[in-house]
């Protein structure tokens, strides 16, 4: 099992924020980032319900202000018809843009104008490349002065804790609990360079998000 606090805990020590976890193995912390100029990011796991079980969740959110209301749901193909992106249906029916970075992800909007100019920025379409199997919506927040929640998330039916996701590493997964302190911390020193990175691309596709629907303004 892996510590994911602890993790996220280490990543804050060299990248800076504000961390709130415990040291407990309960994947329950979260970590805010200050951007200058705009919202802060914030880093939220969690162990949620999930049927008789739980799952343990990754999201990473901002908030930005646009002149209009918003949605926006690109998630990948593979999550239709399993009922966990039942959200993508509320908001229209699946379009293709056209652009490669999009190939085999449904895109639904309530603005297919306006997606087409965010979808024309190079870096999130650079990010959704590279994170080819996370998610990524745009909707309004309960205020009524434009603001809207931008938060991307892992493909859900991968999770973080499979053997198969590409959050984990074989460090991350190694037992340190009866090692010396010195190996112990070679192997999380590993363990953190790989999730730090895959951290780091996350906060990146966050950003390019949150850029991509502030550039222009919605159209009537």
């Amino acid at each position: 099992m892996i510590n994911w606090n602890l993790y996220l805990a280490r990543y804050q020590l060299t990248h800076g924020g504000s961390f709130f976890g415990s040291g407990e193995w309960d994947c329950n912390s979260q970590l805010l980032i200050p951007q200058e100029g705009t919202a802060p990011l914030l880093v939220l796991f969690s162990t949620d319900p999930c049927g008789r079980s739980t799952v343990k969740s990754l999201r990473c959110r901002t908030m930005v202000r646009l002149n209009k209301p918003y949605k926006l749901h690109i998630g990948p193909r593979s999550l239709v018809g399993s009922g966990i992106s039942g959200v993508a249906n509320l908001v229209g029916q699946a379009m293709d843009f056209g652009f490669s970075e999009t190939k085999g992800r449904v895109i639904t909007t309530d603005n297919r104008p306006f997606t087409k100019l965010v979808l024309g920025d190079l870096s999130l379409r650079n990010a959704l490349k590279i994170r080819k199997g996370d998610q990524l919506e745009v909707r309004p927040g309960p205020q009524e002065d434009g603001w809207h929640l931008v938060e991307v998330s892992p493909n859900t039916l991968e999770g973080l804790v499979k053997d198969s996701s590409p959050w984990v590493s074989d460090a991350m997964e190694e037992d340190t609990a009866f090692m010396s302190p010195e190996d112990r911390e070679v192997i999380l020193q590993a363990g953190s360079e790989y999730f730090d990175a895959q951290l780091d691309e996350f906060l990146n596709f966050l950003r390019a998000a949150r850029d991509a629907v502030t550039r222009w303004p919605i159209q009537p």
